[in-house]
């Protein structure tokens, strides 16, 4: 399986970076954020991490999201089962999350397993966190598989 998957970049930006990460046959997400250097290839910093999970801004937030996070699983995994304790850590950064920036609402969701299901494009398992506003605005879309 490829480590990022072209099919879902949405900005030519994106995908120039992407063409780069797939040349190296890694996962960024593995470089960026499991290995307790800077990050590489994603242009923001880890803003809070634990031992299982690292928080970051995401690189091509959705359109007309406020906010729109990632919190990346520190181990090369496509998705669950994970151990109880990085259970206990994602509801600890979720809180924080919500706290620190006065949340009032939000969407929470993850991507496992196969991006070509699920509209991921890095196949490491991760989630996602957006707000978006006040509900008199447009509605966000959010890309989380295909109709079959």
């Amino acid at each position: 399986m490829n480590q990022v998957n072209m099919r879902h970049v949405r900005t030519p930006e994106q995908r120039a970076l992407y063409e780069k990460i797939a040349a190296t046959g890694k996962c960024s997400f593995c470089i960026d954020f499991c290995n307790d250097n800077p990050p590489t290839y994603h242009p923001n910093p880890v803003l809070k991490e634990t031992s299982s999970w690292a928080v970051t801004e995401n690189m091509e937030p959705y359109a007309g999201a406020k906010l729109h996070l990632l919190i990346v699983y520190k181990y090369h995994v496509l998705g669950p089962p994970l151990p109880p304790d990085a259970w206990v850590e994602l509801g600890e950064l979720i809180a924080w999350v919500v706290e620190k920036y006065n949340l009032p609402a939000g969407g929470f969701y993850f991507r496992f397993g196969d991006g070509d299901y699920t509209g991921s494009s890095v196949a490491h398992f991760h989630a996602n966190i957006i707000f978006g506003g006040a509900k008199d605005g447009e509605r966000l879309r959010v890309k989380l598989g295909y109709t079959g």
